[in-house]
């Protein structure tokens, strides 16, 4: 029974990768504005999730959400702040490094994406009651935070491999 849970996961979570894989970008910004990389918008989500806990955001929290190398991230924060949605100033933590704050073009454009994301959900799970959409929410977040930062899957196929390593 649990092996056909598994697959019954499995099978799930490949036919779902078209939810990130797949550019988000033409639901956030249908208005006829620029194409957003979904790059970007990992940048402006990491620096909305640091401004909501009151921390300061660096490129290793950027590397952190994108599951990217910090170089990476780096090159990712460039693009996004040269779209004028994120800007950089001097850490209050380190001299040697920046802090990373939502320009208020970053913050319009993550409100958008929120809506987006939010609303094409709610369009997905029109059928379901709310208990139900209560329980997915709750058992997708329990499997998410279980998942905290896992180390590379060795070669003995222990998971897919992590994008980006």
């Amino acid at each position: 029974m649990r092996d056909e849970g598994l697959a019954a996961v499995d099978d799930a979570l490949l036919r779902l990768r078209r939810l990130w894989s797949a550019s988000r970008s033409r639901l956030v910004d249908d208005d006829g504005g620029p194409a957003v990389e979904m790059s970007s918008l990992l940048v402006v989500e990491a620096c909305a999730r640091g401004a909501a806990r009151g921390t300061e955001v660096g490129v290793g929290d950027v590397a952190r959400l994108a599951d990217v190398e910090p170089s990476t991230a780096s090159r990712l924060v460039d693009r996004a702040q040269e779209a004028g949605l994120v800007a950089r100033r001097p850490s209050a933590a380190s001299a040697r490094r920046t802090a990373l704050e939502l320009t208020p073009a970053g913050s319009a454009l993550r409100e958008r994406a929120v809506r987006a994301r939010q609303g094409w959900l709610a369009d997905q799970l029109a059928g379901w009651t709310e208990a139900d959409v209560a329980a997915f929410g709750a058992l997708l977040t329990r499997f998410a935070d279980g998942l905290g930062d896992p180390a590379p899957p060795s070669t003995g196929g222990s998971g897919p491999p992590r994008p980006g390593r």
